[in-house]
Order: C-alpha cells, then structure tokens, then sequence
C-alpha cells in the first residue's frame, strides 16, 4: 500500500505541472478470460491435472509531456484484480489443493523486493506503475530515456527498469543499447511488479545482476539485417542476428507481398549459472535426479516465412531448439509472436514446450481482414525430449465504435508428457512413472475500453 500512495504521489506531480507543456492523456479499461475445457479432478498419483479458467480485470491511466528543448517525459500505472480463479476449487475429490488459488501466477505475482519471500495468492500486487521516465532526443543523433519504459525486441522485450540510448546517425541505420536490472509484465492476463530476472538464490543469494543489450538494424530497400548481442553478469553471453527480405515493405493490403525472416541465438551459459537448477523442468527427474541444472546453452534457429494477397495472407515458421538456449531470456520476449504461455498453470507455470530443450516446431497460419474484422486460424506441432503437442487456434477481432475493441480465440490443444518429468504445483506435484495425454484446450476472451 505504501508504494502505492507513493506511485499516486509522484504520478499526482506530473499531472499537476504539465500546464506550459504539450502532453496527451491515455488510457484503457481491459478484461480478459480463459475458460479451460478439461475440468477433470486432480490425480498425483497417475499425474492428472485440470485446465486453469480465470479472469483478470485492470484500469490504466497514462500521460505523455513535451517538455520543450528535446525532453519528454511519460507516467503511466495500471491496476486491477482476479475476477474468478477456478483453481480455488481443483482438487481429488477430498482435498482441495490450493484454496487461495493458482492464477496469481499471471497475475499480482510478487516475491518481494529481494526475490526471496514467497509467492502466493495472500501476497499479490495488483499494481504497477509500468511508465515513469525522463527522454531526451538531439535530432537523428541520440535519442536517451531513464526509468521505465518498455522496448522492443526478438528476445527481449516489455517494460524494464534502466537506461536506453538509440541513433539514427548512420544512414539506413537504429543503433541501439540498454541495460536493465528489472522487467515487469503488463497486459492481457499478466500483471508483474517489476522483478530481477533469472535468480540464482542458493548460489549467489538471490542478488539481481544486470542485462545489457546493444544491436544494430540495418534497413535498405527490401533488406533488413540486424546483428545484436544480449548478456547477463554471472549468467550467459547471447550473440544472434535477424536476417529479412521483403517484397513490398510498404504493402498495404494490395496487390501482393512475401516476407522471409531468419532468426538466430546463440546462447552460452557462464559463471554460477552452470549451476543453476533448470526453472522449466527440462531434464527426466527420475533419470538424473542430480543433472537438473540449466547447462551450457545452445542455439535457436528461427525462419518465417509469409504471403499477402490483397486482404489475406498464410505463412509457415520452423522453430528448432539445439540444446537448452531459451531458459535465460526467451521467457521475457517472444521472437514467434504468437502467446507461448498457453498450457497449464499446473505445467512449469503454463509455459508451453516451444522453447524446451532440444525442442522443434512447425507452424501454419493463415488469415485476413473485412473492414473492422480480423481473423486468423494457427496450426503448431512441437516434439521435444519433455513433451510432445498439437495444436489449433482460431482468433477472431472486431473493432467497435467508440474505441472498443474485443476478441475471442478458441483452441484445441493436446499435450503428450512423458514418463520422468514432472507436472503439478505445490502440494499436487508428480513426477511421471509413465507418459500421459492430456487436453489443454480452452477459449479465451478480451474487450477492451481504449482513450
């Protein structure tokens, strides 16, 4: 509570001293559902799980100043709460097995400042102020910002806590850096407090170390190359690049266009990390009951390719994982685009396989716009050592008079878990005698109020 009258203060000053200034005032009233459709009771022993349903609703409120001579400044903070949370009901029959309930995991997670206290439904924050900086531009040459603010990135991105500096000096040119010591989640089903990633507590007592990332984007007629380099003290070294070529980069949904892109990690893994536990349960418990840490990495090789004809448009993408690379930053973006924490809460917290170890992906999507209506089906099967799944989603989009705009996606979703790893959370955690087949599908909904 004390942090949040201190957020209401400071937001409270920059609202109270724009007169002078050039600002806009924004906003947004959201809420977002997931209904599960296997509602089955819980079973620890033959390691059978439900479907989590829930329902999150949050305000947000922003502003932007121009404050003259090349310094702006932004504010914005959004709050909400858990609507419902099936979970609170799952259980054997006899036992039911988180009574405060699960869905705190997407939202109002908080583990204290130091990472070190415990995470549960009784100690949520249900408020973020996800914006609070000072920028500053010189022309092409530098554009800077301090504080919180979110950027861009294949395998990085959202809101952190830092510093980031970006030129347009050389021609056909974004160069760019950040370092950041904190990472919140806002929008959709998520509402994460800012907190140090990749903790490593029995090791190095939990101490937050910083990222740092620097690139350069290259854009020329069709061409786009972008190299870059991500790393973390005390945990990995990431080089990688994005290779595209574009047929009509500035289609506008006439006549026809393809888009190729080719992504690329390599991730090396140093310092106390080697020792780190592995957070998504990659490696057979039963087998290497002592081998369960992160390792030394690996690559990612991502290509994508996409058609446009007119209003429609398909494509296909190849995910291949070579080793364990995506433990460490690929949780925090998302370099496919499409939601990867679609499973279950009860499956290492409902991220799905995609960025498993060793894993591999084929996608098939397609879709197209009428007037206000948008629309797109995705086909994906992934194998990886952990998990096999199918699935198929539908997404539907309308935007409505009055800046509404609302969705509803439905997917049929399996998921083949084999005998060795582990499912479950707190209490009702197995580690598999055998593999299990279990439906994972579900709809979700949104509609949101924007201004």
């Amino acid at each position: 509570m004390k942090k949040a009258i201190q957020s209401a203060v400071i937001f409270s000053a920059l609202t109270s001293s724009i007169y002078g200034f050039d600002y806009k005032v924004n906003g947004q009233v959201q809420n977002w559902s997931k209904f599960g459709f296997n509602n089955d009771k819980i079973n620890t022993t033959e390691g059978k799980y439900p479907t989590d349903s829930f329902s999150v609703l949050t305000a947000s409120l922003g502003i932007n100043l121009d404050l003259g001579a090349g310094f702006s400044a932004g504010a914005t903070g959004t709050i909400g709460g858990i609507v419902f949370d099936n979970t609170r009901f799952q259980g054997d029959g006899n036992i039911i097995y988180n009574p405060n309930g699960l869905a705190y995991n997407y939202f109002g997670f908080w583990p204290g400042k130091d990472y070190r206290s415990p995470s549960t439904a009784r100690t949520t924050r249900n408020y973020v102020l996800q914006n609070l900086y000072i920028g500053y531009t010189y022309d092409k040459y530098i554009e800077a910002k301090i504080g919180r603010f979110s950027v861009p990135g294949d395998w990085l991105s959202g809101y952190i806590q830092g510093v980031s500096l970006q030129s347009y000096a050389v021609p056909y040119t974004r160069i760019w850096a950040f370092t950041t010591v904190k990472r919140a989640s806002v929008g959709g089903k998520w509402l994460k407090d800012f907190k140090y990633m990749n903790q490593n507590i029995p090791v190095d007592n939990g101490k937050g170390f910083y990222v740092y990332a620097a690139g350069a984007d290259f854009k020329r007629d069709n061409f786009i190359a972008q190299g870059y380099l991500y790393a973390q003290d005390s945990r990995f070294i990431a080089p990688g690049f994005h290779l595209g070529y574009d047929t009509n980069p500035e289609f506008k949904s006439e006549g026809f266009r393809s888009k190729t892109e080719i992504l690329f990690l390599y991730m090396r893994v140093v310092g106390p990390a080697l020792s780190k536990n592995t957070a998504y349960n990659n490696y057979d418990a039963r087998i290497n009951p002592d081998s369960q840490v992160v390792g030394k990495g690996g690559e990612s090789l991502m290509i994508r390719q996409r058609f446009d004809i007119g209003k429609y448009n398909i494509g296909a993408i190849l995910y291949k994982n070579f080793g364990n690379p995506n433990e460490f930053l690929t949780p925090y973006g998302d370099p496919i685009g499409f939601d990867n924490y679609d499973n279950t809460v009860y499956d290492s917290a409902a991220w799905n396989n995609i960025f498993r170890r060793d894993a591999i992906s084929g996608f098939l999507f397609g879709g197209g716009t009428y007037t206000k209506l948008s629309w797109m089906v995705i086909g994906r099967i992934t194998y990886s050592k952990r998990a096999d799944e199918q699935a198929v989603a539908v997404n539907v989009d309308y935007k409505f008079p009055w800046n509404i705009t609302a969705g509803v996606k439905v997917e049929w979703y399996n998921n083949t878990t084999f005998a060795g790893y582990t499912l479950g959370s707190g209490k009702a955690t197995t580690i598999l005698n055998k593999t299990i087949s279990q439906d994972r599908s579900y709809a979700s909904t949104y509609i949101s109020y924007n201004f």
